[in-house]
């Protein structure tokens, strides 16, 4: 279930990504395609911009860098949580179904259109917030919009559903696909911080591509086990996109979640969401939203296997898709004395990407794939990249590409 909709939009939806045609490699497991090198040129057919949604029922899904290089974190085995309740209000910071959130730009200042200064783009434009970046991608003559962040030096993680539609093989993907880092006001007439890079290879999980994912019976291609893709960048002579700005790390089986008596023995984490949703400033600054992440499992799929999704609260809409959720986000500090900082406490870790969010806006909840073994990824490890679909999908990636990664 796609729908497609200009920048200004004012409907709720989550996201638009950009991928790459796909041969299945070997393992059968991740689908890659190469894109051409269109140079780095601004897009010949730059225009008003849309945002690629896929959108769900409010019924359809129940509720149930820079620092030192890091390898696949792993965390405690996952345990299914209980449902939450839901009632008919709808506060400010929460809604209906009584998630609660913050969110606000990340930019100091009100943006100026067309004319950024420094204190507009400060912090967007330093560490920990200059690894995310507003990817521009083209289907057909159509151009759209979405998230992503590095995880690599070379190395984006997005959602599949940005790079793809779900289930059309080849024919699904993106002819050309951009990530701007930091991106401060309109991308199509004002050059970004750090300018932009064109996405050189895409992959994505070969039963994503095939449309044979678990999926929730009432939203196939949206809410899914593996709406997760790795996207590796040009450089731009010989040096990186992350030599510039920077990366994060990327944890998997749910690394920093914890099952909390507090909150009904639901499994749950502590999670920063960054993202260029449209409705808020254009979808040209970039957006940072806070809330706990809950652990939500159904068996009601295409399949009858186990979907695993994490589900946070979020204003966020299109364009927000494929945006990082981080745990520990932040500038590691100096602790001395009797404070420690914790357990699983390593910094700036992405545990997923906005897959999917409400076609009413009254929810308020936007949901992740999982980043960790499930039905279609069950190995502990992959190639030394960790366990389940991401490390999957960077085991392929970074084989191919070594030096990105």
């Amino acid at each position: 279930m796609f729908e497609r909709s200009r920048i200004l939009t004012t409907s709720l939806a989550v996201l638009a990504a950009a991928s790459i045609a796909g041969a299945e490699l070997a393992s059968a497991q991740v689908s890659s395609h190469a894109l051409r090198d269109g140079g780095d040129s601004a897009p010949a057919s730059a225009g008003p911009g849309r945002s690629r949604l896929p959108l769900i029922d409010s019924s359809a899904f129940p509720l149930g860098g820079r620092e030192a290089q890091r390898a696949p974190v792993q965390g405690a085995p996952f345990v299914s949580p209980s449902s939450i309740e839901t009632d008919s209000r709808e506060p400010q910071a929460f809604g209906t179904q009584r998630w609660p959130y913050t969110m606000a730009r990340v930019a100091n200042s009100t943006p100026t259109l067309g004319n950024v200064n420094r204190i507009e783009r400060s912090p967007v434009t330093a560490m920990p917030y200059r690894a995310t970046g507003k990817l521009i991608m083209r289907f057909g003559g159509d151009w759209f919009v979405c998230t992503g962040s590095l995880i690599r030096p070379g190395i984006v993680v997005s959602a599949a559903h940005c790079v793809h539609n779900f289930g059309q093989g080849a024919a699904g993907f993106a002819d050309e696909v951009l990530f701007m880092p930091a991106n401060v006001s309109d991308p199509w007439n004002v050059r970004q911080p750090y300018g932009q890079y064109r996405v050189r290879r895409m992959y994505v999980p070969t039963t994503y591509r095939n449309g044979r994912d678990t999926c929730d019976v009432n939203a196939p291609g949206v809410v899914c086990n593996n709406d997760i893709a790795v996207l590796v960048l040009r450089d731009k002579k010989g040096v990186r996109a992350g030599d510039v700005v920077g990366w994060y790390g990327y944890g998997t089986n749910g690394y920093s979640y914890v099952q909390a008596p507090e909150f009904g023995n639901a499994t749950v984490a502590d999670i920063t969401q960054l993202g260029y949703p449209l409705a808020w400033d254009n979808g040209y600054q970039m957006q940072r939203g806070n809330s706990f992440g809950k652990l939500v499992t159904s068996n009601v799929t295409t399949n009858r296997r186990p979907l695993i999704n994490t589900q946070l609260g979020s204003a966020m809409t299109g364009g927000s898709s494929g945006g990082p959720w981080l745990v520990n986000f932040g500038t590691r500090p100096t602790i001395t004395g009797s404070a420690t900082a914790g357990s699983q406490a390593s910094r700036m870790i992405v545990v997923g990407t906005t897959s999917w969010g409400y076609t009413t806006t009254g929810p308020k909840v936007q949901g992740a794939s999982f980043f960790g073994q499930n039905h279609e990824f069950p190995n502990a490890d992959y190639g030394g990249w960790g366990p389940g679909n991401i490390g999957a999908l960077m085991n392929s990636a970074c084989t191919a590409f070594p030096a990105a990664c």
